[in-house]
């Protein structure tokens, strides 16, 4: 822990006594992790006293001082974290890895600071043992290193939030071609390892997804875009199987029973219906377009997946199969 001034020490001392529960200086000194001497906690406990906060001292049995708060005084500190409330900082924190080695990382390490300076003495000592840190961990695989791209992560946060235009370079890898053209930042996204901006374009009145590894150059303006246009999430992500845009119809996908537990219970697309049928088969009817990302999300099922329509999709799959096949020949 850094060296925290009197003032620092003294407001992380009234939020621990905020709890109610006694505290000896030897628990305080533990709860800043012995960075502070016994005698220097003493000399606070003892300013706060003749600055007018009644804390009351008592003597234990093992002849040490207890401090409390009085009661009609706790009102005024700011109201202390439950324990699930501190175990969700901690939850959130692994759920941003995205953001490792970025800029970034040190504003959501700097918050989960601040809160474990808030944190009352019966949630610090319930959850010290179990390491609140390692409560939850997010594993995923194939995400990208965004190291590289943090100042610009930081350039598109400041965007949306103060409506700044920017003028981005964006690589197209189908193409090959980079382009320059002006956006107005509306929200980021993560998905499947990646993170990506969608953008307003003025000039076609639509909203378009950027992938931020492919951003060469961000250009911030200072002048602020109007905010004449609505983004609609739902309406966004309607016909979306992922990312990809395509024009919905009706999807109907059998499951074998084998792996009935992966598609049970899970949220697949907003349109989704399922039912068992009479040999136990899962059959997901959605309506969605027919994007990349289905195709290889339902390659990605086997022999365990059969596509009972539409036509054009039962021919996509054949020939990505026969086209997968050439390749062990």
């Amino acid at each position: 822990m850094d060296e925290l001034s009197q003032i620092q020490r003294m407001l992380r001392i009234l939020q621990i006594l905020s709890s109610g529960r006694k505290v000896t200086t030897k628990e305080l000194r533990h709860r800043f992790d012995g960075a502070v001497t016994l005698r220097t906690l003493q000399r606070d406990l003892l300013a706060l006293s003749e600055s007018g906060i009644p804390l009351i001292s008592e003597k234990t049995m093992a002849n040490e001082n207890a401090w409390t708060l009085m009661s009609r005084f706790r009102s005024f500190i700011p109201l202390p974290l439950e324990t699930n409330e501190y175990l969700a900082a901690h939850i959130l924190k692994a759920n941003l890895k995205i953001f490792q080695k970025t800029p970034f990382e040190k504003e959501i390490q700097s918050l989960i600071d601040k809160i474990d300076q808030i944190v009352p003495e019966e949630v610090f000592l319930e959850t010290e043992s179990g390491k609140a840190q390692d409560l939850f961990e997010n594993y995923s695989t194939g995400s990208f290193d965004y190291s590289p791209h943090g100042e610009t992560i930081n350039s598109l946060i400041s965007a949306i939030l103060h409506r700044n235009n920017c003028k981005v370079t964006y690589h197209n890898p189908y193409s090959g071609i980079e382009k320059s053209y002006p956006i107005e930042p509306e929200k980021l996204v993560y998905y499947n390892g990646g993170l990506y901006l969608i953008a307003y374009l003025r000039k076609y009145e639509k909203f378009r997804l950027l992938a931020i590894q492919r951003i060469k150059k961000l250009d911030l303006k200072e002048e602020r875009f109007p905010k004449d246009h609505h983004f609609d999430p739902n309406l966004f992500w309607k016909n979306k199987f992922g990312l990809f845009s395509a024009d919905p119809v009706d999807v109907k996908l059998q499951f074998s029973k084998e792996i009935r537990h992966h598609i049970e219970g899970r949220s697949w697309h907003h349109s989704q219906e399922i039912e068992i049928d009479k040999d136990g088969d899962i059959i997901l009817s959605m309506k969605v377009g027919l994007s990349p990302e289905l195709i290889s999300w339902i390659m990605g099922w086997s022999n365990h997946i059969h596509v009972l329509s539409p036509v054009e999709l039962i021919d996509i799959i054949k020939s990505s199969h026969r086209e997968a096949l050439k390749k062990y020949k």
